[in-house]
């Protein structure tokens, strides 16, 4: 009788043991790939639309941050927009891999903005004040030459990555990429952000200025089409 609920007391054991070990990986045991916020797959999927929106939000906000942060560095005056930023880019792929992404689980952002230094062409004087911005900072920092542009790439460590180019031409754009990011329904939280947004921006900006991100309890002002 002892024998057979020590026996016992060992098989509970092991199997408590086995299930803390397993938690936070994925059958097999290989650990589950976390997104650019460091959460699985599994953690998204407990997350609601508007907890997802929230958290887009949070992204967006610190994405400007990392922006502003790194255009004071070369100019503090105004900036030319590349564009919108306010919506989610196509997941699946991008900057850096996230085993099982595809363009319906997954998502990634970018904002860029462009200024052009006056006097003649330095892209060496140009770059340097990045370069040790981005060293100051600790981030890996990657120097790259494409069709006589230089540019000089940060990989900030915590899902975040930064391109500062001096072109041929005098233009230099600045822009900074998230690593993917996981959701429930690509479509879902493209189509919650786009409603509620003012889809403007401005032609120029001083680094920090944008639009606010709209709330979740903001009023549909674009509703989906059909």
């Amino acid at each position: 009788m002892m024998n057979t609920m020590q026996s016992t007391l060992r098989t509970i054991t092991t199997a408590v043991l086995t299930l803390g070990l397993l938690s936070g990986c994925a059958a097999g045991g290989t650990q589950m790939p976390t997104d650019a916020a460091g959460l699985t797959q599994d953690e998204v999927a407990e997350m609601s639309l508007h907890q997802e929106f929230d958290a887009y939000r949070d992204h967006y906000e610190h994405m400007q941050q990392l922006l502003r942060n790194a255009q004071l560095q070369v100019h503090d005056g105004e900036w030319e927009w590349g564009g919108g930023d306010d919506l989610p880019g196509i997941g699946g792929d991008g900057v850096a891999p996230l085993p099982g992404s595809d363009t319906k689980n997954s998502y990634d952002m970018s904002t860029t903005r462009l200024w052009s230094p006056p006097g003649p062409t330095d892209q060496q004087r140009d770059l340097q004040p990045m370069i040790d911005y981005f060293t100051e900072q600790g981030w890996d920092i990657e120097r790259r030459t494409i069709t006589g542009d230089e540019e000089v790439w940060a990989t900030t460590g915590n899902g975040w990555q930064i391109q500062y180019t001096a072109q041929e031409n005098g233009d230099n754009p600045l822009t900074v990429y998230s690593e993917p990011f996981w959701t429930n329904d690509a479509n879902a939280l493209s189509t919650a952000i786009y409603g509620r947004s003012t889809v403007k921006f401005p032609d120029r900006s001083l680094p920090g200025v944008y639009p606010d991100f709209p709330q979740w309890d903001d009023p549909i002002i674009n509703p989906p089409k059909i």
